[in-house]
């Protein structure tokens, strides 16, 4: 769950908005259409076997509800009120148990019925009717639906890569603290040049590349670092923490600010001297150009704490223009939070070739100035404190856990509390001296229940809800948080609007989001606040609201400038290039499902990652306001999908059909009738448990997490 600082446009208030009346065209036209084709399939196939189809229909006419309906020759043809799909009725078939034998009265004109009905031509079934074909007539009309999807979501695809797509390139801008590929030492700017055995991979092959990989073994990335120019190859093990096999890195941005969007940049940037617009390109920090993300973070990471000039290329204008942007105060509450043991380390960084492990506690530090050993002190600045002392030796002082399996977790704040707790037998301190890099990369804590991220030396250390420490004076000693606090709920809401959203999160041992909450802090606007539920040391719960406030010797790097996404155009310059990468998208696409659907059978993932109408709404609006294109190509993932699961062997599914079929055909004889209702009566409460399933997780009633 995310910590929303500002409130967003409700999905009601987004809908009724004429501007958006496009898009919801789009969405309805193009998800009918893929059920339409669908449908269309069976539909035609039947026709030309002769079955007299009584009823094509897009949504559900349950009850006799529909939106509109005529009849042509001898079809019904309409829109039901329930738009969860559609059907195509035949004489002698109904997917519906309780209506089987009824339907199979009707579709015999002597009203006698046998115990057994078969597809026998000498039994009494109406010749038009869909029992009476033999069974390869009846397979292809169960499987048209099927191959129809398969079809379209090729043209669709071409259609699409015809028209030319705008793809995210494979580059990253960051990593997620301690995930798969910051433990492999990726970091912003690297480019990655291949997944596995996929070569020269757009933004949206990581998802599949990482999906469809070894998650047990590993995925092989290759990536060029442009810094150094150098080449590396590594192994990354897929993290399973959010539900879903990931290797957490975002997706590239470039040096424009976006040429759309509502309201000014955040924090200082939107106070420039001359104001920056939309769609300027930063050229130059200083005296220095800088082409790509990772260059203009390196620069201005020399001088947070000083305005900086820039140089950027504005359109309409000759030559470029100077801009002077104020560096931007680091926002606190005067909270000093417990680090917990580290829970990941780089294995090429200065903590990895130090000895540093996985589980160890950073229990006191030496950076030189004092020469004696201090304690850490508030986790969320000693990234900062180590970048400072890049270059020089620093002594850490470390505890680590002996007894496999054990918690090392640092109880409040004192160091000293260490050897009252634990035993020599089971605890070792020891000190080690490293000497920290020049980090001019970013690693922020962007993700719930990430770990802050020491870049300097390579590690990545959870933050408890516990509080260590109170600043005097400070948003959290006016509101009378003392040390030895929990947080267990963090909210964000604007005290100017009563009417405002606000989500909490939770915030615990097991789920340490605190960094996540003061990173959400720094991009909050004036007037927004900090509600906090405390579990005091005696078990007693209160609530506490802040206000944040500037600190006075800590920056924000990024001053709050927002990038465009760096694009690349993928468009085929011809028909038959355009059916080619149409139906690789649409394999592409049938496999992905497949593989999601085995690994969600084995656990590797969570179930709670699927989605239901609504989801797939929200999704195809967003596809659609990113261009038609891209609306054709999540159409062609949808029509896969359909494909794919419709054909699974699921009674009243055309899969399940399928699979009475060829058992008819193996035996020379359909199986029981009693067998058929009582499978399909519980392939049916399948269907609709997972029906609810999904629309609670849609509507929010059940958690993604």
């Amino acid at each position: 769950m995310e910590l929303n600082l500002l409130s967003a446009a409700s999905w009601g208030e987004w809908l009724i908005q004429p501007s958006n009346w496009l898009v919801i065209l789009q969405v309805a036209g193009g998800l009918g259409f893929v059920i339409f084709v669908h449908e269309l399939g069976h539909f035609l196939v039947a026709k030309a076997c002769g079955v007299k189809c009584e009823k094509f229909f897009l949504g559900f006419d349950v009850g006799g509800l529909k939106i509109l309906s005529f009849t042509w020759g001898e079809t019904e043809y309409g829109i039901g009120a329930l738009p969860l799909g559609g059907y195509v009725k035949m004489l002698g078939q109904d997917d519906n148990p309780s209506a089987t034998t009824a339907e199979a009265l009707r579709a015999r004109p002597t009203g006698d019925l046998p115990a057994e009905p078969t597809s026998d031509s000498h039994q009494p079934w109406d010749p038009r009717s869909y029992p009476a074909q033999s069974v390869p007539k009846r397979m292809a009309i169960i499987s048209a639906g099927v191959i129809m999807n398969l079809i379209f979501a090729v043209i669709m695809a071409s259609w699409a890569y015809r028209l030319g797509i705008k793809e995210l390139t494979c580059e990253v801008s960051s990593v997620r603290p301690g995930g798969a590929a910051w433990r492999a030492g990726m970091r912003t700017g690297d480019e990655i040049t291949s997944i596995g055995q996929k070569k020269s991979p757009i933004f949206s092959d990581l998802q599949r590349g990482v999906t469809l990989g070894n998650v047990t073994n590993g995925v092989e990335f290759t990536f060029h670092r442009p810094l150094d120019d150098s080449i590396h190859t590594v192994m990354l093990q897929p993290d399973t923490d959010l539900g879903v096999p990931t290797v957490g890195v975002t997706s590239p941005f470039s040096t424009t600010l976006p040429q759309s969007g509502d309201g000014d940049l955040p924090m200082s940037a939107t106070s420039a001297e001359p104001p920056l617009q939309k769609g300027d390109t930063i050229i130059a920090v200083g005296e220095t150009p800088v082409k790509t993300y990772a260059e203009l973070l390196a620069e201005l990471s020399r001088s947070s704490s000083d305005f900086v000039e820039m140089k950027v290329e504005r359109g309409g204008t000759v030559g470029p223009i100077t801009v002077k942007v104020p560096p931007q105060k680091y926002r606190t509450i005067g909270m000093e939070m417990t680090p917990l043991p580290i829970k990941a380390v780089q294995g090429d960084s200065p903590a990895g070739m130090a000895g540093i492990l996985p589980g160890d506690s950073i229990v006191g530090i030496d950076i030189g100035e004092t020469g004696s050993m201090q304690s850490v002190g508030d986790p969320l600045s000693l990234a900062e404190r180590l970048q400072a002392a890049h270059g020089k030796q620093v002594v850490l002082k470390i505890v680590r856990n002996l007894e496999t399996g054990k918690d090392p977790s640092l109880p409040a704040a004192a160091v000293e509390s260490i050897s009252n707790e634990t035993s020599s037998q089971t605890k070792s301190e020891f000190e080690v001296t490293l000497v920290p890099r020049n980090a001019t990369w970013l690693e922020e804590s962007r993700w719930p229940s990430s770990p802050v991220s020491i870049p300097s030396i390579g590690v990545a250390i959870p933050v408890d809800g516990l509080v260590a420490a109170v600043e005097s004076g400070g948003p959290a000693d006016k509101a009378g948080v003392v040390p030895g606090d929990r947080v267990t709920n963090a909210a964000a809401f604007d005290s100017q609007k009563k009417d405002a959203e606000e989500i909490g999160m939770k915030i615990s041992k097991e789920s340490p989001s605190w960094p996540f909450v003061v990173s959400a802090i720094q991009l909050a606007r004036p007037g927004v606040r900090l509600r906090l539920v405390l579990m005091g040391a005696n078990g007693t719960e209160r609530i506490v609201e802040l206000d944040p406030v500037d600190s006075t010797d800590r920056w924000i790097v990024d001053r709050g400038l927002v990038f465009e996404p760096v694009y690349t155009l993928k468009q085929a310059e011809s028909i038959p290039a355009a059916l080619s990468l149409g139906a690789r998208k649409t394999l592409d696409d049938v496999s992905l499902v497949y593989t999601f659907l085995q690994k969600l059978t084995s656990r590797q993932i969570s179930p709670r990652l699927l989605g239901g109408p609504i989801e797939i709404a929200k999704q195809a609006g967003r596809s659609a306001e990113e261009g038609f294109s891209r609306l054709l190509l999540f159409l062609t993932m949808l029509s896969a999908n359909l494909a794919v699961v419709n054909f699974l062997p699921i009674p009243v599914l055309d899969g399940g059909h399928m699979v009475f079929l060829s058992y008819e055909f193996i035996r020379g004889k359909p199986p029981s009738e009693n067998v058929v209702i009582v499978l399909s009566y519980v392939g049916l409460a399948l269907l609709l448990s997972l029906m609810l399933f999904v629309f609670g997780l849609d509507l929010g009633l059940i958690p993604r997490r």
